[in-house]
């Protein structure tokens, strides 16, 4: 019996390791609206986002077509301290592997920024493809 316990101490440890180094699970889309773009153009803005955001667990909803190979959609992704920062979002050109997530406010307060012609170039697209 005793032998049967330092088994079952010495087991539920183990297998918590174990799942710890388990790969994460698939990411999907939460809405179901993949089914919208098809599997394809799906898997490929996953992917997509998965390059940008993966260590971020990301949420993805609201999956449509723009024009020509442009995906439209919304993200949303943990911040430092572990919690959900709020959908925002997102242009993909499928047909080059562009991705760009809208900015935020804040990153728009100045015009002199690193990268602000990128995330302007972003939110344009974003208001000019996405928004009816």
């Amino acid at each position: 019996m005793a032998g049967q316990r330092r088994v079952a101490i010495v087991a539920l440890p183990l297998a918590a390791l174990l799942a710890g180094a388990m790969p994460a699970r698939s990411q999907k889309v939460e809405d179901g609206s993949d089914a919208a773009i098809g599997p394809a153009a799906a898997r490929t803005v996953l992917d997509l986002i998965k390059q940008r955001f993966g260590s971020l667990d990301p949420k993805v909803s609201v999956l449509r077509k723009a024009k020509g190979a442009w995906i439209c959609g919304s993200v949303n992704v943990k911040n430092r301290e572990g919690l959900y920062s709020g959908e925002r979002g997102f242009v993909a050109d499928l047909s080059n592997g562009f991705f760009g997530r809208v900015p935020d406010g804040p990153e728009m307060l100045s015009s002199r920024s690193e990268g602000f012609e990128e995330r302007e170039r972003v939110r344009q697209l974003y208001f000019d493809l996405c928004l009816d």
